[in-house]
């Protein structure tokens, strides 16, 4: 997420905890904040990289999933992800989609907690499913499972950010989070880097331990990091900056972009 290049992912043994990685949350910041200067220079001196923008296209905006209107936006982030989503909407959406019921309840949960939080965003549980399949396959690459818990059978890691047909990212952080000392890699069911991370990371499940490897906190994070990255998400100009900026492949947005729309017509919205 934000700098990957080529998307591919296979299992290594062990779990990755961002407990060490916290301790460096001030020098994350800067360097995310160093990261998104970067990307605003590159996109200004990239023939037609802001244009990019303003002649895309978005997915279908599926209508946000049916939750307890007594949710606020201090509530919403002290409950666990997978409990706020109407748990019947997720049973029947889950079963018209294809999407494991358990993973779309992160997707449904994160957008609802979006819209409570952050509402200028905007992002969808449709935009979310779309980046969480091109990604990981909804967490299900090489025989892989996300179990009950939220947390991944086996952990997923993206292939060394080393520069060949990648983006080359020396290592961020002593291969705490991603288990690489040498270079970075995108960890878990949406694929986030390090730096990403540091910055951004969420306790989505309530168990106090963000984790990457974990799907409500690692969707939530994504989230807000999406949200960030534009000014709102509810424009094809707002959508595609955001897309952008977790990947920097037009093809990418591209695939993100239909399968979104294929599970917003899945429940009949075109």
């Amino acid at each position: 997420m934000g700098l990957q290049g080529v998307v591919s992912c296979h299992r290594q043994n062990g779990r990755v905890t961002s407990r060490i990685v916290r301790r460096n949350r001030t020098i994350a910041v800067a360097a995310a904040v160093a990261v998104i200067i970067v990307l605003i220079i590159t996109l200004a001196s990239c023939g037609g990289g802001l244009a990019r923008f303003s002649s895309a296209k978005m997915p279908v905006a599926a209508p946000l999933p049916p939750f307890d209107s007594k949710f606020t936006d201090a509530s919403v982030r002290t409950v666990p992800l997978v409990t706020v989503a109407d748990a019947a909407w997720v049973a029947d959406v889950a079963a018209k989609t294809g999407i494991p019921e358990r993973v779309l309840a992160a997707y449904a949960g994160g957008a609802i907690r979006l819209a409570l939080t952050w509402p200028e965003c905007g992002v969808t549980w449709n935009t979310l499913a779309g980046i969480g399949w091109i990604e990981s396959h909804h967490g299900e690459l090489y025989g892989a499972v996300i179990a009950p818990d939220g947390f991944m059978s086996e952990p997923i890691y993206g292939q060394p950010l080393v520069g060949d047909g990648t983006m080359n990212i020396p290592d961020f952080d002593d291969g705490n989070f991603d288990g690489d000392p040498l270079h970075d890699r995108a960890v878990g069911p949406m694929q986030i880097i390090p730096q990403t991370w540091a910055a951004w990371h969420v306790d989505g499940n309530g168990d106090g331990d963000p984790n990457g490897q974990q799907i409500d906190d690692s969707v939530v994070s994504a989230a807000n990091y999406l949200c960030f990255s534009s000014d709102t998400m509810t424009t094809a100009e707002g959508w595609t900056k955001s897309l952008w900026s977790y990947n920097q492949l037009d093809s990418y947005a591209d695939d993100v972009r239909a399968t979104a729309n294929e599970y917003a017509a899945a429940i009949g919205v075109h």
